[in-house]
């Protein structure tokens, strides 16, 4: 039998490059016969360049940034072929201390601006898992653009905080001539109901009040910005860094999973093998809006393979063959976390019951 493995990270506990080779050695203890082939994918949040560059055999370079709270902090950037690949998630990504506030999209500005001090100007920002939600003027800030405050001074590493302080902005010294491929893995507005700081602030720590601050903050950001994307989808992905840089420079907005998905080859590996195994570390509802194991399944069913979804939890959704989960009766969320590697081994015994009758 020949099995693709091809999951998400579970966020929090493993990458997932470290959930295939788990999967990978489950299902050689249970049957040494079967022939595996591993392709860990991302939807675009972290996880997103590790998984390019393992798929095109790329590069990477390192550099002094900053993270979120303005720390220094090193980071790389992928190199594939002529292209930058980047995760915002690099330099902005979630931090255990959640203070939205005062976090700033400064650091992901910074790693582009390194790219292009390299000589790439095409470059492919994976957005997701991000712990600020500035709308990207960090970000535009750390390139060269200005945001002035009511007494005209520039705000010189703007966070969440500062967004409802901006009276100004000049884009004529921003970074130019890059070209962004964004890879995202929602299709949240930049402000409104449905966007980045109602949708995703409240995980990165924002309080009911916050996130109304923050969502008058960004329609205020858009005011200034070159051009309106108040209705652009995507523009809200990775706390609106996408809707701030779309707004300079365009480029294309597109699902990091359908990048992911054309560079791998995925739906050849699909039609080429028996059994496809996805995952993630959470399947909920939000899977269904279009997470990497949903729509590795529908490219099973496509195909006419069996689907089956391996995950931290699993809650109220139903896809795919076979749903299984590390946690049950016996093993708690926590546990599941905290032994991510061993259970998952030994769940992936269970993959193969009953497989060879619904193939």
């Amino acid at each position: 039998m020949r099995i693709l493995i091809v999951p998400d990270s579970f966020k929090g506990s493993l990458t997932a490059q470290e959930v295939c080779r788990c999967i990978d050695a489950g299902l050689h203890q249970a049957a040494p016969e079967c022939v595996t082939e591993l392709l860990p994918l991302a939807d675009g949040g972290e996880g997103f360049t590790e998984c390019m560059l393992n798929i095109c055999k790329g590069n990477k370079l390192y550099t002094e940034t900053t993270d979120i709270y303005g720390r220094r902090c090193k980071a790389a950037i992928g190199v594939v072929g002529g292209s930058a690949v980047i995760d915002c998630a690099a330099a902005s990504g979630l931090q255990k201390r959640k203070d939205v506030m005062r976090a700033s999209s400064y650091g992901t500005g910074d790693l582009i601006k390194f790219a292009v001090s390299q000589g790439f100007r095409d470059i492919i920002l994976g957005l997701g898992g991000t712990g600020c939600c500035d709308g990207g003027a960090g970000a535009l800030v750390a390139l060269g653009a200005k945001l002035y405050d009511e007494n005209y001074r520039p705000i010189s590493r703007p966070c969440g905080n500062d967004l409802n302080s901006i009276f100004g902005a000049g884009f004529r010294d921003i970074v130019k001539d890059i070209h962004f491929t964004f890879a995202c893995d929602v299709d949240n507005e930049y402000y409104g109901s449905n966007g980045a700081a109602a949708v995703f602030a409240p995980q990165k720590g924002a309080t009911p009040a916050q996130v109304r601050t923050l969502d008058e903050g960004l329609k205020r950001l858009n005011a200034f910005l070159p051009r309106d994307i108040a209705q652009v989808k995507g523009a809200g992905a990775a706390g609106g860094i996408c809707g701030g840089l779309y707004a300079v420079y365009q480029g294309d907005i597109r699902s990091g999973f359908e990048i992911l998905a054309e560079y791998a080859a995925l739906e050849q590996r699909i039609s080429a093998c028996d059994l496809v195994v996805t995952g993630e570390g959470k399947t909920d509802r939000q899977t269904l809006m279009g997470k990497l194991p949903y729509r590795v399944a529908q490219l099973a069913a496509k195909h006419g393979k069996q689907c089956v979804v391996l995950s931290g939890t699993v809650e109220e959704v139903r896809f795919g063959d076979r749903m299984l989960s590390l946690t049950d009766e016996k093993t708690d969320a926590a546990t599941a976390m905290a032994h991510a590697a061993e259970i998952l081994t030994e769940k992936s015994k269970c993959i193969l019951q009953n497989a060879e009758n619904t193939i």
